[in-house]
């Protein structure tokens, strides 16, 4: 995708000073991912007059068309838009400075130190204090002593927020993050329970497994699947026997993350429920089942190997160390948790995901 996007992009910009008749009007539109089409040809194209056009439209934009215009002045070079962006964060609005901050942020050119984002991190409207937090996890390190509002904004009420200000945590390496992560994911929050699942210590992940064996269902097999445990290996192989369809192909789908191997088997449709129409029942979604026979050898084969392991994905034990091999096969949420253990325990190995 990533390399139909750049060669869409080539094309544009050998019409580079044709580009604001082009493209120009997106910058007007109210859907995030036109204007971003719309201002990143524009930036791309290395012209101060095109980048002036774009931060004119970042000046007066609001909502969507906001975010758009951020994620293609993070994106792009910031040689002619650095000193506007620097300006919007210390005297726009907080709309305006959280969505520079941001930007800023994906090119390593905000400080932590700023004392605007330290502001925006405890801005009233959660969109923008999740802009802030984001930015943080961009540039803040353990190594920085500066304390951040981390209470308040994880135990707000607006889910992303309480996102946005964990995962900053964790990146920084902060000594309370896997202990309040435990506690979440034994309350079953669903927040706690991903990142448990990411980074928490093997002993407890295993208890949680073993809790939830006997639910064989979509969210059960991604937790699974992401923690990677021996005994999510195990989990995986019982739900693949489920009855209900659904259950048992994502059980499949989850056993071929941690194990790199391809289990699909035939097709079968998945049962609708009695209020569904004569159109939905013909054309009710399919679904491949695990060829549980095959997962069985598989099984048998490599069983003792894989217990033997700390975690694994694509057939990779990714537990402790992170091979030349495993970067080439594992997807990148996998590539990240392992980022995010490494913080936790006092080195960044790589900077965090993006935010945009």
């Amino acid at each position: 995708m990533n390399e139909r996007i750049e060669a869409h992009l080539e094309g544009l910009l050998l019409c580079a000073a044709s580009l604001p008749e082009v493209v120009g009007e997106r910058l007007g539109l109210d859907d995030r991912d036109e204007v971003f089409a719309g201002a990143w040809p524009l930036l791309r194209s290395g012209s101060p007059e095109a980048a002036k056009t774009v931060l004119s439209a970042f000046a007066v934009a609001q909502g969507a068309r906001l975010y758009g215009l951020r994620d293609a002045l993070g994106m792009a070079s910031q040689l002619h838009t650095e000193a506007t962006l620097r300006a919007a964060l210390s005297h726009g609005s907080p709309a305006h400075a959280a969505a520079a901050a941001l930007a800023l942020a994906m090119q390593r050119r905000l400080d932590p130190a700023d004392s605007r984002l330290a502001r925006l991190l405890d801005d009233p409207t959660p969109a923008i204090a999740v802009q802030a937090w984001q930015a943080l996890l961009q540039v803040d390190t353990a190594a920085n002593p500066i304390p951040r509002p981390y209470a308040a904004a994880i135990g707000h009420e607006n889910p992303e927020l309480r996102a946005a200000a964990l995962e900053a945590g964790i990146w920084r390496g902060e000594p309370w993050a896997p202990t309040v992560i435990r506690k979440l994911a034994e309350a079953g929050n669903a927040l706690g329970l991903e990142w448990f699942m990411a980074v928490g210590d093997a002993t407890g992940a295993e208890g949680l497994l073993k809790a939830l064996a006997p639910q064989a269902n979509a969210r059960h097999c991604k937790l699974a699947s992401r923690s990677g445990h021996p005994a999510a290996i195990q989990n995986l192989l019982e739900w693949m026997s489920s009855e209900d369809p659904s259950a048992a192909a994502d059980a499949g789908a989850g056993w071929f993350r941690v194990t790199g191997f391809d289990v699909e088997g035939e097709r079968a449709s998945v049962p609708v429920g009695p209020e569904a129409d004569e159109i939905d029942r013909e054309f009710a979604p399919e679904v491949r089942l695990p060829d549980l026979a095959r997962a069985r050898q598989q099984w048998a084969a490599n069983g003792a190997r894989w217990l033997a392991g700390a975690r694994w994905c694509r057939g990779h034990d990714i537990g402790v160390s992170l091979s030349s091999a495993a970067q080439r096969t594992i997807d990148l949420e996998a590539r990240w948790d392992f980022g995010a253990r490494a913080a936790l325990a006092g080195a960044r190995v790589f900077p965090p995901p993006p935010a945009i």
